[in-house]
């Protein structure tokens, strides 16, 4: 078996939290493994547990957009046609199961602990994609990963947070706008560096550290959002 089916297998049926008892169906990941750039979101919503996918729902319907429009009308450095022909990515989140109590109860947010038993699993995942890049999607994943010195990183506002109704249209688009820049301009300088030597992760890379709050420009999801964002 492959270390990707090895990880789907040990992982598939988690009962390391009580998310465990919350979730109709575990998200683990999806994309390319290994891969270039690796995102790392929060957690799965509603339409991932019903899926079994993450970033499967509008919130990641519009990720797929900006990942798109982010990478289009490149070229790879000393090649032609275009990057993203080139450019490989996984999505996953700090946990693979729906905290649907938290959401019953007004929150879109994991607890401290059921992020840290999800720890071993997110370590591990990194570990078989190997990222060049890794895009922490929303402030809870910017704030509760150590990265170290290990690999390239940035992050962006959730577009879960983007697709708030209570966000005027321009303001969404300026939004969309800007995840679109730091996106591009992180990949170009991660295509520029060229082959960069992954360094594995140990435990303190997926570290748990209890925040106050979160950065005020990243705000929590909410449901029902605006599906037509235009470009």
């Amino acid at each position: 078996m492959s270390a990707w089916s090895d990880h789907v297998e040990k992982w598939k049926d988690c009962q390391a939290c009580p998310l465990a008892k919350q979730r109709f169906r575990i998200c683990i990941a999806r994309g390319t493994v290994p891969a270039d750039v690796l995102f790392i979101g929060q957690a799965p919503g509603a339409s991932e547990d019903a899926r079994g996918l993450p970033f499967d729902g509008p919130a990641g319907d519009l990720l797929n957009k900006i990942i798109d429009r982010a990478l289009a009308n490149w070229q790879v450095p000393g090649t032609e046609g275009p990057a993203y022909n080139s450019v490989t990515y996984a999505l996953t989140n700090l946990v693979c199961c729906f905290p649907r109590e938290a959401k019953m109860e007004g929150s879109e947010e994991p607890h401290p602990s059921e992020i840290a038993a999800c720890r071993p699993r997110l370590t591990e995942f990194v570990n078989i994609v190997r990222p060049k890049l890794i895009v922490y999607v929303g402030a809870l994943s910017a704030e509760y990963v150590d990265h170290g010195d290990t690999v390239r990183c940035v992050d962006i506002i959730h577009p879960a947070a983007i697709l708030r109704r209570d966000m005027p249209l321009a303001q969404k688009n300026m939004a969309v706008q800007k995840v679109i820049v730091i996106l591009r301009n992180a990949v170009e300088d991660m295509l520029q560096v060229g082959n960069v030597r992954f360094t594995k992760w140990g435990e303190r890379h997926a570290d748990v550290t209890s925040k106050d709050r979160l950065r005020s420009d990243y705000a929590a999801a909410t449901s029902n959002p605006d599906s037509d964002i235009p470009f």
